[in-house]
């Protein structure tokens, strides 16, 4: 009867063996098709657990990737099909056991059933034979749960702490229910275009079922990743895929005319098949010195081509949430135009940065530029400016552009020094610039210079600039100490030698903002009365005189000290030149045990928000109560004489207890005073 059970075994265990490889075999030639044969392809149709995204992640040889999976517990498919409602503990990993896709050795000779010529070497036919290899052997051994036919057998990914400890606890996942997940993975730069096998682990919880089968388990199954090639560019990490946005469809170039203010808005098209998520665009406040301005008139040597709009916010960037397949964004600018603007047609760049999945940590991004026209009739000239030579036979120059400027420190102050950095580029790709003498000028304001140079010299010199090269100089200069906060001019006047063109001329102009420092007094300090009983009240009111040049923004008044009950006064906003009042309550909390000194904290803010004080101090004394609750005789307890004996003893009493309170005060504070007199003369005679 024994012999008969394990016969009966060993033949369903051949059965099922032999069902299974015919089963692969199917589904190898159902999947194999012309697919390049330096790729891994999966069918995951075998899969229980994780299925393939739509569409197919893709990503470039070399870059980063988000690869997102589709996570779900089918029920009614795949070779692992546990035999109960729902999975628990779920936690999804990418394996880094290279050896699931290892197809070299597995099967001895291929299938002769190839679909393709077997005497022919084709990529297609290697593929084929290589893929049933893999497959074969894996639904023979499916003991170590590998089951899947590879095509090629290379891990696509790169092989690091960061890729490989990523985990998605998914809890529980009943029957039917798909969850995706997304890793941010790096592609290997050694391997070629084409589809990829990943493999995916999954762990999991098997509850207890009528079949006793229960406990902790974990598979590996694969998905699919499209692979692009990179091109002929160099750097990997340069490569750029086709943009998601398409910018300014069907729109008008935005005009506008000094000095009146631009206002206009982008459209940005979402082009791809999928939603985007955290779509932030973000307007630089530079021009790219790659793309050119578009004279629209002869300008004024003293006109700027730079940025033809004045910053007056930190940033300009715009988000949205989510931006779903077609939709279109239109970001909204109102932006004032600069007073020495060129006219013509400015490109203004956008950086776009988006995620492609809600929760993913990387963030794609691209780059896109949409013109403006300004037309600025105050900086146009009448004709073409005689030195340059403006001409059909125009001598060749190098361009020198400005690359990019600072200061030291950051902020620049009113009446303080800083230094200015300046790169000078030579934008040419062939012309060299030699002799080149840089000469600073600044704007003026009531027909004085806003800066000046600390050392009296305005101008250095470059011996040459070859093409391509930048160099950086610098000049320390100062701000006039009674100048308003804002924004001013420092124009850059270059002027050079080419191989062509001798004593060429060029103009930069730089804007510096200047900030003032915030400056404030009190006068009129007004406290009544001087001293108060615990409980008691007293007034304080003095004046805060802006002495400054900038508003002072929500002035706030504290008062604080251990005999007094800490307050505060809200003032306002104090404008260059006015006062503000404080009015203020003070109430007595405890005795005075020190000189009576009450710290008052001054608080403001700036136009930026950026907080500030200022210290100053009053007197006010605090002393104990005077008991309201002295005996009294009544005339039941005793004769009228001793009844008006008493009462003419306690009204005398009580001023005698005023004036010995008040004795007692101008006590303590000689008494201090003289302590700090002999200290004083203590120290100096040390």
């Amino acid at each position: 009867m024994r012999k008969a059970v394990l016969l009966k075994n060993l033949l369903i265990k051949k059965f099922l063996s032999i069902f299974i490889c015919f089963f692969m075999v199917l589904s190898v030639i159902a999947v194999t098709s012309p697919i390049s044969a330096r790729a891994s392809y999966v069918d995951t149709n075998l899969n229980t657990f994780i299925h393939d995204a739509d569409p197919t992640p893709e990503g470039v040889v070399g870059q980063d990737m988000q690869l997102t999976v589709r996570i779900g517990y089918n029920g009614k498919n795949g070779l692992y099909n546990p035999k109960t409602e729902q999975i628990n503990n779920v936690r999804v990993r990418l394996s880094q056991d290279q050896n699931l896709i290892n197809t070299n050795g597995i099967v001895p000779s291929a299938n002769r059933t190839n679909p393709y010529d077997p005497d022919d070497e084709s990529a297609e036919s290697e593929a084929y034979n290589e893929g049933y290899q893999a497959g074969a052997a894996r639904a023979y051994n499916a003991s170590l749960g590998l089951t899947y036919p590879v095509d090629g057998g290379v891990y696509p990914l790169e092989i690091n702490s960061s890729t490989m400890t990523q985990e998605k606890k998914l809890g529980t996942l009943k029957k039917g229910e798909y969850v995706e997940v997304t890793f941010n993975v790096h592609l290997r730069s050694d391997i070629k275009a084409g589809y990829y096998g990943v493999p995916v682990s999954i762990f999991y919880d098997v509850p207890e079922n009528p079949s006793g089968s229960y406990g902790s388990l974990n598979r590996a199954e694969f998905i699919n990743i499209s692979v692009i090639d990179q091109g002929e560019i160099t750097d990997p990490a340069s490569t750029e895929k086709e943009s998601a946005f398409v910018v300014g469809e069907n729109q008008a170039t935005p005009a506008a005319s000094y000095p009146s203010q631009m206002a206009y808005t982008v459209n940005f098209r979402n082009q791809t098949n999928r939603t985007l998520y955290d779509v932030k665009v973000h307007m630089e406040n530079a021009l790219d010195p790659t793309k050119e301005f578009q004279n629209t008139a002869y300008s004024k040597a003293s006109a700027s081509k730079q940025f033809p709009f004045e910053i007056s916010q930190s940033n300009y960037d715009q988000t949205f949430e989510a931006v779903t397949p077609e939709e279109i964004i239109t970001p909204a600018y109102v932006l004032n135009i600069k007073k020495n603007a060129a006219s013509g047609y400015y490109p203004i760049d956008y950086t776009v940065t988006y995620k492609r999945t809600p929760d993913a940590t990387l963030q794609s991004k691209e780059t896109h530029t949409f013109y403006v026209n300004i037309n600025n009739p105050s900086m146009n000239d009448t004709e073409p400016d005689s030195t340059r030579e403006f001409n059909a036979n125009d001598r060749t120059k190098a361009r020198l552009v400005v690359g990019s400027y600072h200061t030291e420190p950051e902020a620049v102050f009113a009446g303080q020094p800083f230094k200015l950095f300046v790169e000078i580029e030579n934008a040419s790709t062939n012309i060299n610039a030699s002799n080149i003498l840089l000469t600073v000028e600044s704007e003026k304001v009531d027909n004085s210079n806003v800066f000046s140079t600390e050392n009296g010299s305005n101008s250095t010199v470059i011996n040459s600039l070859n093409a391509g090269e930048s160099k950086e100089v610098s000049w320390t200069m100062i701000a006039g100490a009674g100048v308003n906060p804002r924004a001013y001019a420092i124009t850059v006047n270059e002027k050079y030698d080419s191989p062509e063109f001798k004593n060429a001329e060029e103009k930069v102009t730089l804007d510096v903002e200047v900030k003032q420092i915030p400056r404030l007094s009190c006068t009129g300090f007004d406290i009544m009365p001087p001293s108060v009983t615990v409980g008691s009240e007293s007034n304080v009111m003095f004046n805060i005189n802006n002495t400054g040049k900038v508003i002072l923004y929500n002035v706030t008044v504290a008062f604080e000290a251990d005999s007094i009950q800490n307050t505060s006064a809200y003032v306002g906003n104090i404008k260059p030149g006015e006062t503000g009042n404080v009015d203020a309550m003070i109430t007595g909390f405890s005795p005075t045990t020190d000189d009576g000194t009450i710290h008052v904290t001054i608080t403001y803010e700036d136009i930026n928000g950026e907080t500030s004080s200022q210290e100053e101090t009053i007197n006010l004394y605090v002393i104990e109560d005077i008991p309201e609750d002295l005996e009294r005789v009544t005339p039941e307890e005793a004769d009228p004489a001793k009844a008006s004996s008493i009462n003419s003893f306690i009204i005398p009493g009580a001023v005698i207890a005023g004036i010995l309170g008040a004795l007692g005060i101008i006590f303590f504070i000689r008494k201090k005073k003289k302590e700090k007199e002999q200290k004083q003369g203590t120290d100096e005679t040390i």
